[in-house]
């Protein structure tokens, strides 16, 4: 049978089917070349574009910064770690701020030209409001607040969404509502120091003092009561912090980076020192109810002066915490839930107020609650009030009746408030006592009440104030506890830290019952 024949066997080798191959290869890539360059084409005209339409972003300048609130982080994550430092030295403040010739700024015609720290905008705007010479300005109560706030008889509750209490009288000319922050900015506080009281003179002991609390912040950002000098108070970093924080926060300075503000850096450390040690569950800044409620106070402050989203929280949170704790019977002691005494409850009522400033929430039933405490506590036989039961001690008036310039807007011709300064507050004028807690509250009473009262209480306090401070060594700018009610509590920090928020008091709160200004009575 026949078979098939077999196949040829091929004549390749290979080395012939390699130059196939890369024949092949080469004979391929060359049909990729145009694609493969109109694809490059392609990706240099995409990203071209890309760049024009959206070009590198430029390095913000400072004040860019200080408009930005997400440009100021308060990092809170972790403390930062200890460094070597002369503890009269601060690393975080100008040098050039420390060696400040503060008695040079006698020279300024301006008074806004001395405010803390320093020079402001010679060209800026004094004020806000219209010629000198218009009429002055009524605030009448707003309505459905009850009868007769800021006059003669008692007022009612003025609702807790009110900022100020309520304010009454006359306004002086074209400044922000009454009670506000508002009169801590450099323009606004010109007319707010003429017209307050304030000096030259006292604006720079404002400046050494600040300038010696910056020297004596601790690298983590606190102040510590019983820190480097002879007159130490009890431990308590919170209460520490707060007072350090306090009366820079009352000049106008926050956290924000600016050209004019050496200040912004030991003010940042301090809000991230106390976010820090805020219990997250609940708000609790530490330190005992006095302590939160001071930090409370620095807390919403710094917010209702910058906006800045990542105080919300915190501040929010603190104040939370003090509603929580507030007693049935309206007030607040050392702990939560406990029943109240005056002087803990004045720290809880300002802090609620700055918080309302702010924007921050606050029930009415918590300061209808504060109310029926103070009136639990107060002596109807001369308006005064005692620390735990009814009385009349002259530093727990002095804060009763702060209380209710606040709560209630008892005003100057309030016939409660008139009688509660004459029997508790006059008596005991500055220099008469070795207390500079009672002078705080009462110089802010006094402050609002107005008139010649205030007049001749503000001479006396702003010039035994910068007599008592320190003028040479390393403690120059502050102020000595020795001798004073409270100075071993807290020592010499609390003591400068009060005395500069008295002599800021012109424009760290306007006045709430505020009247015609100096500048329209001169032209009459």
């Amino acid at each position: 049978m026949a078979t098939a024949p077999a196949p040829k066997a091929s004549r390749s080798t290979p080395a012939m089917v390699v130059r196939r191959d890369r024949a092949v290869s080469s004979f391929s890539l060359l049909l990729l070349i145009p694609a493969a360059l109109l694809s490059a084409l392609f990706h240099v005209l995409l990203i071209a574009m890309m760049f024009l339409l959206n070009p590198p972003a430029k390095a913000n300048t400072a004040t860019e910064r200080a408009m930005n609130d997400k440009e100021v982080p308060i990092k809170a994550d972790a403390p930062e770690p200890e460094q070597k430092s002369d503890p009269f030295l601060s690393p975080d403040i100008d040098p050039a701020a420390q060696d400040v010739d503060v008695e040079t700024n006698f020279k300024m015609e301006r008074l806004a030209d001395v405010s803390v720290p320093g020079l402001v905008n010679p060209t800026e705007k004094v004020g806000n409001g219209g010629p000198a010479d218009l009429p002055p300005i009524n605030l009448p109560a707003p309505g459905g607040f009850g009868k007769g706030q800021g006059g003669a008889l008692e007022g009612d509750f003025t609702g807790s969404s009110m900022a100020t209490g309520m304010p009454g009288g006359y306004t002086l000319q074209g400044l922000p509502p009454p009670g506000s922050f508002a009169g801590r900015s450099g323009g606004t506080r010109e007319i707010a120091l003429r017209d307050g009281g304030g000096t030259k003179a006292s604006e720079a002991a404002v400046t050494r003092g600040l300038i010696w609390l910056a020297k004596n912040q601790h690298p983590e950002g606190k102040w510590q009561l019983e820190g480097a000098f002879t007159d130490k108070g009890a431990s308590n970093d919170t209460a520490g912090t707060a007072f350090g924080l306090l009366p820079m926060l009352g000049a106008g300075k926050t956290h924000k980076p600016a050209p004019d503000n050496p200040w912004d850096k030991p003010i940042e450390k301090a809000l991230a020192f106390l976010i820090r040690r805020q219990n997250k569950k609940n708000g609790d800044l530490g330190g005992g109810m006095y302590s939160h409620g001071l930090a409370t106070i620095a807390l919403c402050e710094a917010y209702a002066l910058t906006k800045d989203p990542q105080l919300k929280r915190p501040a929010q949170a603190a104040i939370n915490y003090i509603v929580d704790s507030q007693h049935a019977a309206g007030g607040w002691r050392y702990g939560p839930g406990q029943a109240g005494d005056t002087s803990a409850v004045g720290w809880q009522v300002m802090a609620l107020k700055s918080a309302q400033m702010a924007g921050l929430d606050v029930p009415e039933a918590t300061m209808r609650k504060a109310i029926a405490f103070l009136d639990s506590v107060c002596d109807r036989n001369n308006e005064g009030y005692g620390y735990v039961s009814p009385g009349s001690t002259a530093p727990m008036s002095a804060v009763g009746l702060l209380c209710r310039q606040y709560l209630q807007g008892w005003g100057p011709q309030n016939i409660r408030m008139i009688k509660g300064i004459d029997s508790n507050i006059k008596p005991t004028p500055p220099g008469a006592a070795a207390n500079m807690y009672y002078y705080y509250y009462a110089t802010q009473v006094m402050h609002h009440f107005g008139g010649e009262g205030w007049k001749n209480w503000n001479e006396k306090m702003r010039e035994g104030l910068i007599a008592k401070q320190v003028a040479a060594g390393p403690d120059m700018g502050s102020w000595s506890s020795a001798g004073d009610a409270h100075g071993g509590a807290g020592g010499r920090v609390m003591q400068t830290s009060l005395s500069l928020l008295t002599l800021e008091v012109y424009y760290r709160h306007l006045p709430l019952f505020q009247r015609q200004s100096a500048a329209a009575q001169e032209t009459k």
